[in-house]
């Protein structure tokens, strides 16, 4: 008995989505657009031979341009991503990755009408780099660049997912805090003054950081400039005062080392004095 061959099925391929199968599948041909019965139409496909030179180069800006083989959804994903990645670019600094000095102005913008919202109020963290400016004239601006990537790799190393790091300029810096205080902005402000000394030891360069604190409360009536004026004085401040420091308004910020109030309660407990112990204990005998 002979083996029956089974052949394999063979199943065509879906055609690519390009204009000229649409205009097949409605029956009209390729250099007729089909007539629009829906008015609100998203486009208008016109062949780039009826136009004029002038009017084409005028009108492709507005549009996409492509040929009647092109797969439309090849061509519309490769749009969004370079869409994506313009985008990208309109709101992130180049070299360094992080946000530019276009999205902290309308982000500040954004906290501060949540702030208004919600009640909870936000702080800005505003960095300028001490000596930068002599790495780049003694070492030259690639040795500064490699400096601001690695420094500013480590800030999106470890940033908070909250929180927003822009780079304002040159060697200046701002975090927006969304939902803090002015104490634990401060807090924050110095482990990123000591990543910053971590980073520019182990580059073997004298730069460190000034940096300004300041909180927008709910109450302020500031606006955007005058809030960032306000950080910017602040940040004046700790250069003038011999760089490498952080300014801010004044504040009670506990030591994490210092003896709370709970632990003195206990620890008097623990160790008041004999004396006072048999009082106590003659005192709630009297009870019983």
């Amino acid at each position: 008995m002979k083996a029956v061959k089974k052949t394999a099925r063979l199943t065509s391929p879906t055609p690519p989505l390009t204009l000229e199968n649409i205009f097949k599948k409605a029956g009209s041909k390729p250099k007729a657009a089909p007539e629009q019965k829906n008015q609100q139409a998203e486009y208008i496909l016109i062949a780039s031979e009826a136009v004029s030179a002038a009017l084409r180069a005028k009108l492709l800006p507005h549009g996409l341009s492509f040929k009647l083989k092109d797969d439309l959804l090849q061509r519309l994903i490769q749009l969004e991503k370079e869409n994506r990645h313009l985008k990208s670019l309109s709101v992130t600094d180049e070299l360094t990755g992080v946000y530019n000095k276009r999205f902290f102005s309308r982000q500040l913008a954004v906290e501060i009408v949540r702030t208004k919202r919600t009640g909870e109020p936000f702080c800005l963290i505003f960095i300028d780099l001490d000596n930068f400016k002599i790495v780049n004239d003694t070492l030259g601006h690639a040795k500064g660049d490699e400096f601001l990537v690695k420094m500013c790799r480590q800030i999106n190393l470890n940033i908070r997912p909250t929180d927003f790091a822009c780079r304002f300029g040159g060697d200046e810096f701002a975090i927006i805090l969304p939902a803090t205080s002015l104490m634990d902005g401060v807090k924050i402000a110095r482990r990123w003054h000591e990543l910053f000394l971590q980073v520019a030891k182990e580059m073997n360069l004298p730069v460190s950081s000034s940096i300004g604190v300041d909180q927008f409360s709910a109450s302020s009536q500031q606006n955007a400039q005058e809030f960032l004026h306000q950080v910017d004085q602040l940040l004046y401040d700790a250069k003038r005062t011999g760089k490498g420091k952080i300014a801010h308004p004044d504040i009670d910020i506990p030591d994490s080392k210092a003896v709370t109030r709970e632990e003195k309660e206990l620890l008097y407990h623990i160790f008041q004095p004999s004396g006072h112990k048999q009082h106590l204990r003659k005192k709630d005998k009297g009870k019983n």
